[in-house]
């Protein structure tokens, strides 16, 4: 999914390593990996899956993004909230990067309009967004490696 426009990462830590610079305006880009709990038994899964896949949509892009971990987060309560079946949703989202490219070499302004993608900085989100008094189930997730 990516956005154009809408999203920015400020005012975070930094350190005497920190390369990433602030923006309140960037395009913020990701792929989203995404399993749910269910807390009962009889689902409509084609239904539920439409709904969380439009919900899920619907929460990257209808609203400013600070950061994508807050992104994510609304995604998930957004699920949550609409789906009472639902116990709990993991999300896996990397934080793809894109870039100003640099034109002076070529005598060109670049005004915000040509970015690259680019595989560093990289950050890998992920996240567990449960209901509350939901009763935990580690075991439903054994066989997902390298999620969450």
């Amino acid at each position: 999914m990516l956005k154009s426009t809408g999203s920015g990462f400020e005012g975070f830590p930094r350190d005497r390593y920190t390369t990433l610079t602030e923006t309140a305006d960037r395009i913020l880009a990701t792929d989203v990996t995404c399993r749910w709990r269910y807390a009962v038994e009889e689902v409509d899964y084609d239904a539920v899956h439409a709904s969380v896949r439009s919900l899920l949509l619907e929460a990257f892009a209808d609203q400013y993004s600070a950061a994508l971990q807050a992104t994510l987060y609304d995604m998930g309560r957004r699920v949550l909230e609409a789906h009472p079946e639902i116990a709990e949703i993991r999300l896996s989202m990397p934080n793809n990067h894109h870039f100003l490219v640099d034109l002076a070499p070529f005598g060109l302004d670049n005004p915000g309009e040509v970015f690259y993608a680019a595989d560093r900085p990289y950050g890998l989100i992920e996240a567990s967004v449960e209901r509350a008094g939901a009763t935990g189930a580690p075991a439903a997730w054994d066989g997902i490696a390298g999620f969450c």
